[in-house]
């Protein structure tokens, strides 16, 4: 009766995050409420490809979430990008959950920048565990693009599961499609504004808003909020030449607190 209590608690919890088709993810993203569209930085890989082709350097990234201070809630996700001149490739993996359930994403993507517009492209395999019962996977694409319509106005788009690919055939078992658009504004090299709208054509929209703040060099002061769930957020980053480090807290009307720290260095150009 445990063993089938959790399984129904972590399948709603999936469904409720994971299997929304938002893998976004990282301490920065997340300080603000999710509202990371227009933010080009490694975890783009993630949060929008369209701005991967933005990145001007190599580099390699990771990052732990722990929900609600439950372990088997816990989610990890790390990868690489390498810059080339022909288009950035961006490799990386996700992990949600433990042996009993757990949901896995292997990501690739190419991004390229043409004159102020960024696209970029990935494939992913994701995949199911339940213990006892087994394994499922798919292949889905993804695709995005971010816009500097001016040095102040940044436009961003991102579409997960372009061809509603679903995880079982045979029991009409569907994937979610989700679209994400919204837009920064940048008054100054030390605020962001950003608002973004996310829609699973399963379920209604989630509004996202963030603001991101340096108080000083290389320490930033963020806060957000989302929409379905209530999700207050708030965090600091600390970005060096080399190096980024940034923690977000937030809260989840509904379950709870969501602690995330990410870790980001640059390995050169």
């Amino acid at each position: 009766m445990k063993l089938l209590f959790l399984i129904i608690t972590l399948t709603l919890v999936t469904v409720s995050f994971s299997q929304s088709g938002s893998y976004q993810f990282g301490a920065r993203s997340s300080a603000m409420g999710g509202a990371s569209l227009t933010l080009a930085d490694e975890y783009s890989l993630f949060n929008n490809i369209g701005a991967l082709g933005r990145l001007d350097h190599h580099s390699i990234f990771a990052g732990y979430q722990n929900r609600y201070g439950v372990t088997e809630f816990q989610t990890i996700a790390g990868g690489a990008v390498y810059r080339h001149r022909l288009g950035n490739v961006g490799v990386g993996y996700y992990k949600f959950g433990d042996d009993l359930f757990s949901e896995q994403r292997i990501h690739l993507a190419i991004g390229n920048q043409l004159q102020m517009v960024s696209l970029g492209i990935g494939v992913d395999v994701i995949q199911y565990t339940i213990e006892s019962i087994g394994t499922k996977r798919a292949m889905v694409i993804e695709f995005g693009g971010l816009a500097e319509v001016t040095p102040q106005l940044f436009f961003g788009a991102h579409i997960l599961n372009i061809t509603q690919t679903e995880l079982d055939s045979e029991l009409e078992e569907p994937l979610p499609t989700v679209m994400k658009a919204g837009f920064s504004y940048r008054p100054s090299d030390e605020l962001i504004l950003g608002v973004e709208v996310e829609r699973d054509l399963d379920f209604d929209e989630i509004i996202k808003a963030g603001v991101e703040y340096m108080i000083i060099k290389d320490v930033f002061l963020r806060t957000g909020i989302s929409t379905r769930p209530l999700i207050a957020a708030f965090g600091i980053g600390f970005h060096s030449k080399r190096l980024r480090l940034d923690y977000s807290f937030s809260n989840d009307s509904k379950l709870g607190n969501i602690h995330e720290v990410a870790v980001a260095h640059q390995l050169g150009k």
